[in-house]
């Protein structure tokens, strides 16, 4: 397969580059900048400026995967919540337009989104929420729900198959480091300690997409692991792994929380109890279904 891939610098985006080299698949990764990413990846990939209009190396890709778009873990100001939003949107129209003037006709558009598309009720009560549960009325609902509304515009490519993604938490060693730092000072956290922490390990959003491209597949998937996890649970999960001496967990206050992060503590203290239904019925088998197994085989 021919596979260009928006927003593969990144973190995610490299090791689905990687995967897919190693699956025998010819990969384009679009970047803005040329010169800094020259160097990103090996001499099998083709990196490829966005203005490129080439049809005749570009036209027989089959398979686009897009996961640009702002960062959502930054101080979220008027114009930062506009770009993470428009960045999702305006990203969909730029690999639309990419598509025509190279004259590609794809088979399958796979979209990163994320389970903060739920309603935040989901991580308050105790019900779970599955492929085809209530949407939310949070700005990162909003960000998701327009990120992939507007994938609707492939529509026009007939028999196109689209996925969306519906990503949790991405687990990563250096978060997991600074999180455990944190826990041995005692350094509360934000966060409501019974709520629902969906965490996923990387490499299964990378065996997702593998099994997205081989299999018939259309619509949403969750990608969160397998065993239901809370806040505190999380923690202490995160204690064991370091073999912590600290055997307690100190929360701040929601309210404190709301007071110190404003709008952006929707972020710490909702989390949907969030279920793969539709991921596991697709027959994707989790290569790290409970939260310990993926610890222990964290990267970077």
């Amino acid at each position: 397969m021919n596979v260009v891939v928006a927003g593969g610098t990144g973190f995610i985006g490299q090791k689905i580059v990687s995967s897919l080299l190693e699956n025998n698949h010819k990969v384009f990764v679009l970047t803005r900048n040329l010169e800094k990413h020259k160097n990103t990846f090996s001499n099998d990939v083709s990196i490829i400026d966005w203005k490129t209009v080439n049809p005749s190396l570009l036209s027989k890709t089959n398979i686009l995967i897009k996961l640009n778009g702002e960062k959502v873990d930054q101080l979220w100001t008027k114009s930062v919540k506009n770009k993470i939003l428009n960045s999702r949107i305006d990203s969909t129209k730029m690999l639309f337009d990419f598509c025509v003037k190279n004259e590609i006709i794809p088979q399958k558009l796979i979209n990163a989104s994320a389970v903060g598309i739920y309603s935040k009720e989901c991580g308050v009560y105790d019900y779970y929420v599955d492929e085809n549960s209530q949407f939310g009325d949070t700005f990162l609902a909003e960000v998701c729900i327009e990120n992939e509304k507007s994938t609707k515009i492939f529509k026009v490519f007939e028999d196109i198959d689209i996925i969306q993604l519906r990503i949790g938490v991405v687990l990563r060693k250096k978060i997991i480091n600074l999180l455990s730092l944190n826990l041995l000072l005692s350094i509360p956290v934000p966060g409501r300690k019974n709520n629902y922490f969906p965490w996923i390990h990387v490499d299964d959003i990378v065996g997702f997409v593998n099994h997205s491209i081989s299999s018939n597949l259309n619509g949403a998937f969750n990608l969160v692991g397998l065993e239901l996890t809370s806040h505190e649970s999380f923690f202490k999960s995160i204690q064991k792994y370091k073999k912590s001496i600290i055997p307690w967990v100190l929360f701040i206050p929601p309210n404190l929380v709301k007071l110190f992060f404003g709008k952006m503590s929707e972020m710490f203290l909702y989390g949907p109890k969030t279920k793969p239904i539709k991921t596991l019925n697709s027959k994707y088998k989790f290569k790290y279904p409970t939260l310990q197994e993926a610890l222990l085989n964290l990267s970077e």
